[in-house]
């Protein structure tokens, strides 16, 4: 079952794709981001990645930890780093651990094939889900998760 808002996240650990160790627990009194997504190959994938690196100043200027996690191997995932140019980490979640403890993994309709769905999950300070973004638009998420942390920094 898919992370609700309210839920605690598991800790996780794994290693991102230039392999160093992400732990969410290091992050610990700061919100942070996770955007799952389908393929590292994807034009949309892509898209989306840039689309948050575009606004990588705004989100750490709120002192927000921004991670992308898919299927895919590491050395697809250092090469979309490059592709897109990311400054944030990226985790390759090629045994599905993570992808299955957020509750965002599928398989193709001939069920070979397994991803994570395109979902973007806000994790607050404490380590619970604030808010998640169901089957996103790519060239939207970011500013979307960008304007809820607006949203939530001015009601607080």
């Amino acid at each position: 079952m898919m992370l609700q808002p309210g839920d605690p996240v598991p800790e996780f650990s794994a290693l991102s794709d230039n392999g160093k160790k992400v732990q969410l627990s290091a992050w610990r009194g700061q919100p942070v981001v996770v955007f799952f997504f389908p393929n590292a190959a994807a034009t949309h994938c892509q898209m989306q990645a840039r689309r948050f690196q575009a606004l990588a100043e705004e989100f750490q200027a709120l002192n927000v930890q921004l991670l992308g996690i898919s299927v895919d191997s590491r050395s697809q995932q250092a090469t979309f780093r490059e592709i897109c140019k990311l400054s944030f980490p990226l985790i390759a979640d090629s045994d599905y651990r993570l992808s299955e403890q957020f509750g965002v993994l599928t398989s193709s309709d001939d069920e070979e094939k397994k991803y994570a769905r395109r979902v973007t999950f806000l994790i607050g300070p404490q380590g619970e889900v604030r808010q998640r973004w169901d089957d996103v638009n790519p060239n939207t998420n970011a500013s979307e998760v960008l304007a809820a942390l607006h949203a939530d920094r001015a009601t607080s």
